[in-house]
C-alpha cells in the first residue's frame, strides 16, 4: 500500500519531462527587389554552427531537443532557389563566370532562460550573406533576436511558426537589402 503513492509521484514526474519535437524549415520568402537581375546565380548555403540538427532545447535543462525535420541547408537552400526562381532569376552552377551567392548560417538558436519551468522563450539568428563575381566579393550580416513570454512550453506547431518566422525576416532582410542587390545587378 506505502508503494502506490510513490509510483503515483514517479507518474507525476515523468510527465513533466518536455518530449522532444520535430521542425520543419519552411521560410516565407519574397526577393521582389531582385527582379531584373540578368546575371546567372550559383546559391550556397552553409549551416556553420557546431551542431547543424539542433535547434535548441525546449528548457534550460536541456530537455526536449528540438530537432529539424530535413537538413537546415537543404531546407534553407529549396526556400531561396524558389523565391528567386519566381522572379525569373536565373540559376545555375558552373566554371563560367557568374555570381556566387553564399548564404552562411551563423548562428539559430532556441532558448527557454528560466530553470524551474518554461514562462519564456528566446531565440537568436544570424546569417552571414556573401556575394562575389568576377573577382570582387561583398560581406554583409545580418541578426535578429526574439523573445516571448509563454504560460506553458511551446506546442511543436509554435515553435516551428516562431523559427520559420524569424528565418523569413532575416532571409528576406538580407536577399532585398539594397547594397546586396546593387551588387547583383
Amino acid at each position: 500500500m506505502r508503494i502506490i503513492p510513490y509510483l503515483l509521484s514517479l507518474t507525476i514526474l515523468a510527465g513533466c519531462t518536455l518530449a522532444p519535437q520535430k521542425v520543419a524549415v519552411m521560410p516565407s520568402l519574397s526577393f521582389i527587389k531582385l527582379s531584373g537581375v540578368t546575371h546567372p546565380i550559383e546559391l550556397r548555403v552553409e549551416d556553420n554552427r557546431s551542431n547543424s540538427q539542433l535547434l535548441g532545447y525546449r528548457n534550460s535543462r536541456k530537455e526536449g531537443a528540438i530537432k529539424f525535420k530535413t537538413p537546415l541547408v537543404q531546407a534553407v537552400g529549396e526556400s531561396v532557389k524558389k523565391a528567386m526562381l519566381a522572379q525569373d532569376v536565373k540559376m545555375r552552377a558552373g566554371p563560367e563566370p557568374l555570381t556566387v551567392l553564399t548564404l552562411k548560417i551563423e548562428k539559430l538558436q532556441y532558448s527557454s532562460p528560466n530553470e524551474s519551468w518554461v514562462s519564456r522563450i528566446e531565440m537568436q539568428g544570424e546569417i552571414l550573406l556573401q556575394v562575389s563575381r568576377a573577382g570582387s566579393s561583398f560581406k554583409k550580416r545580418f541578426a535578429g533576436n526574439r523573445g516571448q513570454d509563454v504560460a506553458t512550453a511551446p506546442s511543436e506547431q509554435f515553435n516551428e511558426k516562431y523559427m520559420n518566422a524569424l528565418l523569413s525576416e532575416l532571409i528576406n532582410k538580407a536577399m532585398n537589402d539594397p547594397e546586396v542587390v546593387r551588387f547583383l545587378n
